[in-house]
């Protein structure tokens, strides 16, 4: 397919290209064609943007739950919408429905790239998108039939006089009682449904499985995240075709560390906050990775060099001048050190530096959480990065302890650390400090932190939403265009659909373990990836 279709060339495809014909896929081909740079990077970060929904707020409600859906439901009909077939539709609805279901393609293979290298990432990736699938599948339940004929799954369904002479037979086996309405039951083979003969759960005749509806779906789920997995090894094995194309491979690595909410970097804040009320501001509405960052600079007056840009960028993100950080830093550093010595230090240069008037004078945009998570560690004597991600469980339980969190509160904290939810942690410690059974929003930047904070406490705050713009893609803005087809190095399809970028893993080669390649036959080719 290609993506830089003509008008006429997008109408007929609507009509005579089923690869699109339900809104349920299990993404076993690859998208063909160009695709610019600009639309590369927003198609994968609306896709991320439900997914990170999905992870979040499964983590915070009860998967199921009426919250759960409302929340995560809206998440999607917001970045990933689906239109449904209808049996007489305009051409603009016709068009409108390609392209939703041809960014939903896309965006999948995108991501697939982004986040195949490391066993952590790829786990994240096939458990939240095994969650949007097992989603529209119970949301488009109609189409499943046509999904099923469109992937060749012999899954057959079953008449309903056959269900009516057999339906205490399944209804027993599935242990489906007090419903009444009509049951849809799909013959599967038996060895296709192992789980659920295993635990007594499905009715067997003739080497068929009798599976209802609602038990078709755990299948389906199984069946995507089991060929999905073995799809992102491939992708990691077949990295070195893309490794380098810097274009391609910066955009990937910024996609794991993407932050989509306000743009804290051309704050409206500005003049409403004073060097005079972060001591206050401190402990009532910094986030736990700023105020370490500030009690540490305050007691010791001195603090490194990525602990330096970490706080800098946030307090210009705060809203203070540069002149206010400028002065705040050299009183700082000169409770240590005397003037000269500091002005021969660089810490005025790079304050400069970061508000855009030294080098090549860009403006620089404060660090979002998934950034501050995914980089670099403190090293020993340093103070930056996340307290939950990379502290030690008792030197964390001892911070906490010195901010007065009740040990109760505490120990949840920490078992959400545990499970390596480190943004539910800091929610958790933002309902703590404020008093609040749930936080209302979800966290994905300290500046955003700062402003909930504040709009908690009675505090007028005046931002606007700004737009996520990453560095990558104002770069690239409408002016290059990255081929995605074929033998060109960003290709998503055949043997160069390889992959880039997680966590900490940067240009660097796959971390396959031994039971990724023990999946894979040793003549795997890359075809189906």
């Amino acid at each position: 397919m290609d993506f830089s279709l003509s008008k006429r060339r997008r109408k007929l495809n609507a009509v005579v290209d089923d690869k699109y014909a339900t809104r349920l896929s299990m993404y076993a081909v690859p998208p063909q064609g160009n695709i610019s740079t600009t639309e590369f990077y927003s198609t994968a970060l609306d896709r991320l943007t439900v997914l990170r929904s999905i992870y979040n707020n499964g983590i915070k409600y009860n998967r199921g739950s009426d919250m759960y859906l409302k929340t995560v439901m809206s998440e999607i009909k917001t970045h990933l919408p689906l239109r449904p077939n209808v049996m007489e539709e305009t051409d603009k609805n016709s068009q409108t429905k390609t392209e939703e279901r041809r960014k939903d393609h896309i965006s999948h293979f995108l991501l697939r790239l982004a986040y195949c290298r490391t066993e952590e990432a790829r786990k994240w990736f096939c458990d939240s998108e095994k969650e949007l699938f097992r989603l529209r599948l119970e949301e488009h339940r109609e189409e499943i039939a046509q999904f099923l004929v469109q992937n060749k799954l012999k899954f057959e369904e079953v008449t309903e006089k056959e269900v009516n002479d057999k339906e205490h037979l399944i209804r027993d086996s599935s242990q489906i009682y007090g419903n009444k309405e009509k049951i849809i039951v799909y013959k599967v083979p038996f060895v296709e449904a192992l789980e659920l003969v295993k635990h007594r759960r499905v009715y067997v005749e003739g080497g068929m499985a009798y599976v209802p509806h609602t038990e078709l779906v755990s299948i389906l789920t199984g069946m995507f995240r089991t060929q999905l997995s073995k799809a992102l090894i491939k992708c990691a094995r077949s990295l070195p075709a893309i490794s380098d194309d810097e274009r391609i491979m910066s955009i990937l690595n910024e996609l794991t560390t993407a932050y989509d909410g306000d743009d804290f970097s051309n704050t409206k804040l500005e003049g409403q906050v004073s060097v005079a009320q972060l001591p206050t501001f401190a402990k009532t509405s910094f986030p736990p990775c700023m105020r370490n960052i500030y009690e540490v600079f305050t007691e010791m007056h001195h603090i490194k060099h990525g602990a330096r840009l970490q706080f800098c960028l946030f307090l210009k993100g705060l809203g203070l001048s540069i002149e206010d950080v400028r002065t705040y830093f050299r009183q700082e550093f000169c409770k240590k050190m005397d003037s000269e010595t500091y002005g021969k230090s660089g810490h005025d240069y790079m304050v400069r530096h970061l508000f855009g008037k030294e080098g090549k004078r860009s403006d620089k945009t404060p660090y979002g959480c998934m950034k501050i998570i995914t980089g670099s560690g403190p090293s020993s004597g340093d103070c930056h990065g996340c307290p939950f991600k990379h502290m030690d469980a008792n030197n964390l339980e001892k911070k906490l302890d010195s901010w007065k969190i009740p040990k109760v509160q505490t120990r949840e904290i920490l078992r959400l650390v545990e499970g390596q939810h480190y943004q539910i942690a800091c929610s958790k410690y933002y309902e703590v400090t404020h008093k609040k059974g749930d936080a209302g929003f979800g966290l994905n930047h300290p500046n955003q932190y700062f402003l909930e904070s504040q709009k908690a406490l009675g505090n007028k705050v005046n931002v606007g939403k700004q737009g996520y713009q990453s560095s990558q893609s104002s770069n690239v803005q409408g002016s290059q265009s990255s081929s995605v087809q074929g033998s060109q190095s960003s290709s998503v399809q055949g043997s160069q659909s390889s992959s880039q970028s997680v966590p900490n893993t940067k240009n660097t080669a796959p971390i396959l373990t031994s039971a990724d390649l023990e999946e894979l036959e040793v003549d795997d080719d890359f075809d189906d990836m």
